[in-house]
């Protein structure tokens, strides 16, 4: 109870509705967090698991485009050339790093750089911009693609490691035609980076509206 000399005695408003609205706001606001971090390693929120083998099927290489295709962990991303912002780039795919050291073409090391794992607003974006979120899952046989000005690379991964930080050699150029891809641990990028590597198998050609692969030999 309060006094006021105009109004003579009133009841004290009570404040016990916030304290019920906050804690409830708090909770549903910790559960989005907790769902959005989680969605890249989701199954709801993932794609089928032939999605991407189902893409390669149907879809051929465009001239307009260049991308990245691991049909055992549904990566189906852009590769972007970094023109001088490597952040903004890595925000649109993997990012073609190291590029005076090779590509699918020309021969060399191709090294291939991006998120293993990025906050969005919405689960789907958070799975969007993490797209080697599930590198460490890869092992030596696993297939890799790469479509680079109009021509599909077929690759066979043969080795996965992690490496520090600061081992620049991964990017360096080597001797023989060679897919690098890498990104840092998921507890932060001092913790080092998965790296994967694989080597060219050949190239692939549409028959009869079917993929073929041409081999190297």
């Amino acid at each position: 109870m309060r006094y006021h000399y105009h109004s003579g005695v009133k009841k004290k408003q009570s404040g016990k509705g916030m304290w019920v609205i906050f804690p409830i706001i708090a909770l549903l606001g910790g559960g989005y967090m907790l769902v959005n971090t989680l969605a890249p390693s989701v199954e709801i929120f993932s794609e089928p698991a032939d999605a991407t083998a189902k893409r390669l099927v149907a879809q051929q290489p465009a001239l307009s485009e260049n991308r990245l295709y691991v049909p055992k962990v549904n990566i189906d991303v852009a590769i972007v050339d970094i023109n001088g912002d490597e952040a903004a780039a890595l925000e649109k795919g993997a990012v073609h790093r190291a590029a005076v050291n090779g590509n699918p073409k020309d021969g060399g090391n191709y090294v291939l750089a991006g998120h293993r794992f990025q906050l969005g607003l919405l689960p789907s974006q958070t799975r969007k911009k993490s797209p080697f979120y599930h590198i460490d899952q890869l092992q030596k046989g696993d297939q890799v693609y790469v479509d680079y000005e109009g021509t599909r690379y077929a690759y066979e991964i043969t080795e996965r490691k992690l490496v520090k930080p600061d081992a620049v050699e991964i990017e360096e150029r080597t001797t023989e035609s060679q897919l690098t891809i890498y990104s840092c641990e998921l507890t932060g990028p001092k913790d080092g980076r998965e790296v994967v590597i694989a080597k060219p198998v050949g190239t692939i050609a549409w028959v009869d509206g079917q993929p073929k692969l041409k081999t190297l030999n």
